[in-house]
């Protein structure tokens, strides 16, 4: 049965995949005419409300999910989806932050360690980004577009790659630093019925990937769970359920940082951001609920489906800008 089930959920995931795609075409390109306001902004709160919810339970930004979703498959510019990525994102993670750190799932010291390189470089990525819109035009959409579609896709393969990520990993002997500086520490896992003590690992090449992450979220509008959670799990040691718990806290600080520029460079669309943040909000409180309590694994599949579908998207737009400049 277990190969029977397996299949299901792959196949529910395509479905529900193409189902929000269509959904978030009709919805953005047709905002005027036949669509009032009123629905528009109705069919954007329960697209954003499915995708805060599936980005919690994937212990990511929601911003990797919508902004390449959005910048694929509309007409809006792509300075104001990336800027209501971020924002969406950051409201959508400070939100399913509360019930996290209440549980003391989220190992706060290893945040405030991670959001420190994360959102300094968060910020220099965001500020790229607006040199971008106001220096290089069509060209500079054009590049945005493609180096997203092809980053879109490379992370479908990491979280194929990856899939399979360890529960409780333990750190080897000579990579535990944790304990240095009272890293290390315990949390009550209700599946097994027990307390699970686990160690922090390679904090130096951990802060070096999250630099890198930061400066990517912040250029491209992207939440930064989708790398978070392996260098949490992967390369840290840190167990699955508190990487990312731990992942969606330091994405809110992050976030929260990266999203000034973009403010200043008026990248805000209210019309699309409200909407858009209240169905985060919903979906995150949604999310965060339901992850203590189920098996996330097949959510990857849903996300898998949807980076696939909008990277090869945001590719063939980018080559179809490319041509109309030559």
């Amino acid at each position: 049965m277990k190969p029977l089930t397996k299949h299901f959920f792959n196949i529910i995931a395509v479905l529900l995949s193409i189902i929000v795609l269509l959904i978030s075409c009709s919805a953005v390109n047709n905002p005027g005419g036949s669509v009032s306001p009123l629905l528009f902004a109705v069919i954007l709160t329960v697209i954003c409300t499915l995708i805060g919810t599936l980005a919690v339970l994937g212990g990511i930004g929601g911003g990797v999910i919508f902004t390449p979703l959005f910048l694929g498959f509309t007409q809006i510019d792509s300075y104001i989806i990336r800027s209501t990525g971020l924002f969406v994102a950051m409201t959508g993670t400070l939100v399913a932050a509360k019930p996290f750190l209440e549980k003391k799932l989220a190992n706060m010291r290893l945040v405030l360690i991670a959001a420190l390189p994360c959102s300094l470089f968060a910020i220099l990525g965001a500020l790229l980004a607006a040199y971008i819109n106001t220096s290089m035009g069509q060209s500079g959409e054009a590049f945005i577009r493609g180096m997203l579609g092809i980053l879109v896709i490379a992370i479908a393969f990491i979280f194929i790659i990856f899939g399979k990520r360890a529960t409780f990993p333990q750190p080897g002997k000579k990579t535990a630093q944790g304990e240095e500086i009272s890293l290390n520490t315990s949390y009550y896992e209700p599946s097994i019925g027990q307390d699970v003590t686990y160690k922090v690992s390679n904090l130096i090449p951990g802060s070096l990937l999250f630099s890198g992450v930061g400066f990517i979220s912040g250029l491209f509008g992207l939440g930064a769970g989708w790398a978070m959670v392996p260098v949490f799990n992967l390369i840290m040691t840190v167990p699955l359920k508190v990487a990312a718990t731990t992942s969606t806290v330091t994405i809110s600080l992050g976030n929260s940082a990266a999203i000034w520029p973009y403010i200043r460079g008026g990248g805000l669309f209210p019309l699309v951001a409200i909407p858009c943040m209240l169905g985060f909000i919903i979906g995150s409180r949604i999310g965060s609920r339901l992850m203590i309590k189920i098996n996330t694994n097949y959510i990857k599949w849903i996300i898998i489906s949807l980076m696939f579908l909008a990277g090869t998207r945001l590719i063939i737009k980018a080559l179809a800008i490319a041509r109309q400049l030559n």
